[in-house]
């Protein structure tokens, strides 16, 4: 009996085992595909998360520290040597601890942002804010109060007439913390009054271990020193202080980085002081802002206000900020954007109200002032 030995597949063996083996890789592939999206979409919310959480703290952190004037917290008794308060640069106006923009309209604010330096302008040349680049429908927040630092610069000797040069007692790491610079102004401060003014000069070269701080008329710009007394009442002694002003300014407009769809994504921003806007979080479209005004004095406030409503910024006790956050990159997400096509690209061919394939979400906290205004 002779033996048949196989030495190969029949056509219909190898079409089956082909169509097998196709529908096994379409399945691998589409579960890889289904897992690579999956993948996207839990590393674009844990992203979301983390721009909230890092925004909020952000934004909360300095709204805590608003109008904080150490012991001194009465708007009767501060003072300041410009002649005109007009003329007070915005980056150090301690006069307001908070203020708001709404955003009323295309390109529109209420207060308008006309204080506001502009990128080409600011106490230091083109440290400013574009104005321009503001996304429109997003709001403007401003905080401000003196430095908070671990020790604070305390006066070596009394000032009799408060006319005098300002001496303090030299901090440990020299005129560097001092919490401000030659040419900057300076809040002097005791629990009873305080004065805004401008420094003229930093001297460090005695041969005591104070610093002189010098105040001196200067007629060369609006906002220098109008006159030299420090102190309209009494007089500031060696428990009086001398602080730094910080300032701080939110805002939304693009990032300078790039998504996934070669697009630059919406950012929080923050001007400090007078250093340049830098770009905080990335993936913050949109920032809200009501204001908790009480008018009776309490600190529960009585009503949530948007910034045009505000009448006295002195009534604030809280500030409700919300913040809409999204992916940065394409997820196939189906939400309308917050803002228009023109901001945020859609895909080709939809329209207006389009999709540009993030995902969305809103985070809002309520945040109480420890120091009113």
């Amino acid at each position: 009996m002779r033996k048949v030995f196989q030495k190969g597949l029949s056509l219909v063996e190898l079409m089956i085992s082909l169509a097998v083996g196709s529908i096994i890789t379409v399945g691998i592939a589409q579960l890889f595909s289904a897992n690579s999206d999956t993948y996207k979409v839990m590393m674009g919310q844990s992203r979301m998360q983390e721009g909230a959480r890092f925004a909020l703290d952000f934004i909360a952190r300095d709204v805590q520290k608003a109008g904080y004037r150490g012991c001194f917290s009465s708007n009767e008794q501060l003072y300041w040597t410009i002649l005109d308060p007009a003329n007070m640069p915005y980056e150090f106006d301690l006069r307001f601890g908070i203020q708001g923009y709404d955003a009323t309209g295309v390109n529109l604010w209420s207060p308008a942002l006309d204080n506001i330096p502009d990128d080409d302008e600011g106490f230091v040349a083109n440290t400013g804010i574009d104005k321009d680049a503001i996304i429109t429908g997003t709001d403007v927040l401003t905080l401000r109060n003196i430095t908070q630092q671990d020790v604070e610069v305390r006066l070596a000797i009394d000032m009799p007439t408060s006319r005098e040069d300002i001496q303090v007692v030299a901090p440990a790491e020299g005129v560097s913390g001092l919490g401000f610079d030659e040419l900057d102004l300076a809040l002097i401060h005791d629990c009873e009054k305080a004065t805004i003014f401008h420094v003229t000069g930093i001297d460090e070269s005695t041969n005591t271990p104070n610093i002189t701080i010098e105040h001196s008329l200067d007629p060369v710009d609006v906002w220098r020193n109008s006159f030299q007394t420090l102190a309209i009442k009494n007089s500031f002694e060696s428990d009086a202080y001398l602080s730094g002003i910080e300032t701080h300014t939110y805002f939304i407009a693009p990032g300078a980085g790039e998504n996934s769809s070669g697009d630059a994504p919406l950012s929080l921003w923050r001007k400090s002081g007078t250093s340049v806007p830098i770009e905080l979080v990335e993936g913050v479209e949109n920032l809200q802002v009501l204001f908790g005004v009480s008018t009776d004095g309490d600190l529960t406030p009585n009503q949530y206000v948007r910034a045009n409503n505000v009448a006295d910024w002195k009534e604030v006790t809280t500030v409700r900020v919300t913040v809409v956050v999204n992916t940065v990159d394409d997820v196939g997400g189906s939400m309308t954007p917050t803002h228009t096509c023109d901001v945020q690209t859609c895909y080709q061919g939809e329209p207006a109200n389009g999709i540009d394939g993030l995902m969305r979400r809103s985070f809002t906290q309520t945040i109480m002032l420890r120091n009113r205004s």
